[in-house]
Formats: C-alpha cells, sequence, structure tokens
C-alpha cells in the first residue's frame, strides 16, 4: 500500500465552486482518495458552525478526520467533535478592532461558540450569515457584553474593497508582531491570533497525526492560504487564485474552482 498522504482544501473559490457548492466531480475524487487511505482536510476561515455543515455534507465526519477552521485558529476533531487546537484573541485587541471599523464605518463582527457576534444589523451581516449558514446575535457593546476571547474578528465590505486595503495598510504596524491580518477574499479582511494560520495548523496536524510534511498538499486561492501553500509538502494554487498567491505555488491547476479543480488535484497527486 502506497504511503498515506493529507490533502489541505481551502473551501472558497477552492472546493465549493461559484454557487458555494461542491461538485459531483470533486466529490466523487474525494471519495476515490479516501478509499485509498488519504486524508482530506478542510482548512477555512469559515467559522466552526459553518466548516462542521461541509464536513458532514461531504461524509468527513469518521473516526481520523478533521477540520481547520477560523485560518487555523480551531482545528477541529469531526469525529470526536471536539477541538485539539486553539488560540485565541485578547479582548483588548478585539475592541481596537471595533474600534477602528466603526470610525471608518465598516462592517465587523465576531463570533461565539455557535453564531456571529456584532454590535448592529448590517446588510453586511445578513448577506455574510446568509452565505454561511450561521445565525447571528446583536449585543449593545462588544466592550463590555463580549465577555470570552474570540477566536477571530472580521471587517466586512461587499462595495468598496479599497476601504479594507487602506485599513490594513494602516494597522501593518500596529498588527506586526501582534496578531494576524489577511484578507480571506476580496470582501474580508480577518485578524486572529499570530498562532492561527493554516500553515500552522498544516504542520500541527501532520505532526499530530504522524504523517511527514512531505506528504502534504495544500490547495488555496486567497491570501489567507499563502501560509499553508508555502508549509506543505506540495503548495497548490487553484487557476481563479489572485496572482500573488500564484508565486508561492508549486504548482496551479488548469482547472478553476468551476470546474472540479480538486478532482485535477487528486487525480495528480493522490491517486
Amino acid at each position: 500500500m502506497s504511503e498515506t498522504k493529507i490533502l489541505f482544501t481551502d473551501l472558497d473559490g477552492t472546493l465549493l465552486n461559484s454557487e458555494r457548492q461542491i461538485s459531483y466531480e470533486n466529490r466523487l475524487a474525494i471519495k476515490k482518495a479516501l478509499e485509498r487511505n488519504h486524508k482530506v482536510v478542510i482548512a477555512t476561515g469559515r467559522p466552526l458552525p459553518s466548516a462542521v455543515h461541509l464536513v458532514e455534507d461531504l461524509g468527513l465526519n469518521y473516526e481520523g478526520c478533521y477540520a481547520i477552521t477560523y485560518n487555523g485558529g480551531l482545528i477541529y476533531d469531526t469525529f470526536q467533535k471536539k477541538a485539539i487546537f486553539k488560540t485565541t484573541l485578547p479582548l483588548e485587541y478585539v475592541n481596537y478592532i471595533f474600534d477602528v471599523a466603526k470610525e471608518n464605518k465598516i462592517h465587523c463582527h465576531t463570533y461565539s461558540d455557535d453564531s456571529v457576534i456584532s454590535e448592529k444589523l448590517t446588510n453586511e451581516l445578513e448577506k455574510y450569515c446568509n452565505r454561511i449558514i450561521v445565525p447571528y446575535e446583536l449585543v449593545e457593546n462588544i466592550h463590555t457584553d463580549l465577555v470570552n476571547e474570540p477566536v477571530k474578528v472580521i471587517m466586512v465590505d461587499f462595495t468598496e474593497q479599497n476601504k479594507l486595503n487602506k485599513i490594513k495598510d494602516e494597522l501593518s504596524d500596529w498588527c506586526h508582531g501582534k496578531i494576524n491580518c489577511s484578507f480571506s477574499n476580496p470582501f474580508f479582511l480577518e485578524f486572529g491570533s499570530l498562532k492561527a494560520t493554516k500553515g500552522n495548523a498544516v504542520n500541527y496536524l501532520c505532526n499530530y497525526l504522524n504523517i511527514p510534511i512531505e506528504n502534504s498538499i495544500a490547495v488555496g486561492d486567497e491570501e489567507n492560504d499563502i501560509s499553508m501553500i508555502q508549509s506543505a509538502g506540495i503548495g497548490i494554487a487553484m487557476a481563479n487564485a489572485t496572482n500573488g498567491i500564484k508565486e508561492y505555488a508549486d504548482y496551479i491547476t488548469e482547472h478553476n474552482n468551476n470546474n472540479h479543480g480538486i478532482s485535477e488535484v487528486i487525480k495528480k497527486f493522490l491517486l
């Protein structure tokens, strides 16, 4: 029997098509990879409840299955239904990020274990929660009402990406050596612990499962995927990936997320 390999796949823009669905071809390829004793791990910026929904849909919830959520902020054993790794943001950082968002009139939210938390009901909040299929909870004041340190904070702007780019640039000195700040797509600017990267999660899981890092493959399309593309034995950028990602990749798929790019990866590197 060939050596076990482990595939880490991003969701949006990678495994999921533009309709946020998993194609039959991708499902079939994943099934064949699992039958050959390889492992498939979802690695997403999405919160845990959203990732679990997709994991169950794919049938990746048997013994030995895991999901990387919140950009690596929480690694979840989908069979045991428990976190095996979690890193959070200090509340003082959360409060500051919310204050910056308010000053710039940008929607901002964070997370509890089972919902999205925000101070204000906005179009961005409704659209975001509908997109990831997670409920929201409104609080009066993040500074006083948020008790537990969250895994991630996110700013959302579906209209003017330049505003998010500007905020990222302005916060770069403050973030340096303190927290991670990256885009998961052009509309989502995400903040997490320095330990919360997909690359760290790839290394953690390979070590946890005793799989050599050279037997790992990571596929993504956005800025928050760079660390895992660099960390994995083989780093792959989707055909539809941003140009900044492709320069880090060992391989670029011929097919994009709307044409079963993950199926291509599995056939080429796992089967």
